[in-house]
């Protein structure tokens, strides 16, 4: 099982505040991205990816135990 938290603006355009996954349901980044809930791969792809606390590749491959965290890039005006 990995777990899935989705921060600020994300949670808010998602509903939701985290999920827990098996690797065996999804395997990738890329595949995760994909199935946000009310969001769409291109925003999925502007969005910040931190896997374990680093910097996620595209392709990564989840490994039990691993912590996703998707938050949005920072706006301003």
């Amino acid at each position: 099982m990995y777990k899935v938290q989705l921060l600020g603006i994300v949670r808010l355009k998602t509903g939701v505040a985290s999920l827990e996954l098996d690797e065996k349901q999804v395997t990738t980044l890329h595949d995760l991205k994909g199935m946000l809930p009310g969001i769409s791969r291109k925003e999925a792809d502007d969005l910040l990816v931190l896997i374990n606390g680093g910097k996620a590749k595209k392709h990564y491959r989840f490994k039990n135990g691993d912590t996703v965290v998707f938050l949005s890039p920072a706006g301003g005006g």
